[in-house]
């Protein structure tokens, strides 16, 4: 009697074993068949259009360049009033004056050029100046 009971309880396993299995499969099937993630897989067809729209260059006329080119000079010269006007205003009245009467930047005089250029410049310390002086 007893292996009665335990022949049915593995066949009752056996059959639970080929549901799962049925279920594992359709599923592996329908995964296959339905949508997948990610980038999708391109095609021959969407390769060739790829490859033609990378071989024609496209070129800008002169006139174009011309166009930006000026385009792009008026929004610094905007830029650069705006900011110039900005920090005279709120600069107190002697500030001011400083700041108009200043050299503009990457413009030098000729003494200042001539001045760098002759003169190295050499730093001691104060121990070595003592030294030397002795």
């Amino acid at each position: 009697m007893q292996t009665n009971e335990i022949r049915e309880a593995i066949d009752q396993k056996i059959s639970q074993l080929q549901q799962a299995r049925a279920l594992l499969t359709n599923q592996a099937s329908q995964l296959q068949t339905g949508k997948r993630r990610g980038r999708p897989k391109s095609s021959d067809t969407a390769k060739s259009v790829l490859a033609a729209a990378k071989t024609a260059k496209r070129t800008m006329s002169a006139e174009g360049k011309a166009r930006i080119a000026a385009a792009q000079k008026a929004r610094w010269a905007a830029k650069k009033k705006a900011t110039k006007s900005a920090v005279t205003k709120s600069a107190p009245a002697t500030v001011r004056k400083v700041i108009q009467s200043a050299p503009k930047p990457g413009k030098r005089s000729a003494k200042t050029t001539a001045r760098a250029k002759s003169a190295p410049v050499v730093k001691t310390s104060s121990t070595e100046a003592v030294a030397a002086g002795s």
